[in-house]
């Protein structure tokens, strides 16, 4: 079963839709499936980095809310 999918709308630059149309036009994917592969592939590098920064933080004996450690309000 594939996942839902949220709605997104945003404006890009000329020199990206150039790119993002000459992407589509040779290998026939909907734009929008060009950009949902593109994101997706960059949320999983954030997510990944994510977790190993989490993994260095507690080997840091970092923990709870960073923020607030720091003074930082919300």
């Amino acid at each position: 079963m594939a996942a839902d999918l949220k709605d997104f709308r945003g404006k890009i630059t000329a020199l990206t839709w150039c790119y993002l149309e000459a992407e589509h036009r040779v290998s026939g994917q909907d734009q929008s499936e060009i950009v949902r592969e593109i994101m997706h592939e960059w949320a999983e590098r954030k997510h990944h980095a994510a977790i190993e920064a989490q993994k260095l933080l507690e080997a840091e004996g970092i923990a709870g809310n960073i923020r607030e450690d720091q003074g930082v309000g919300r």
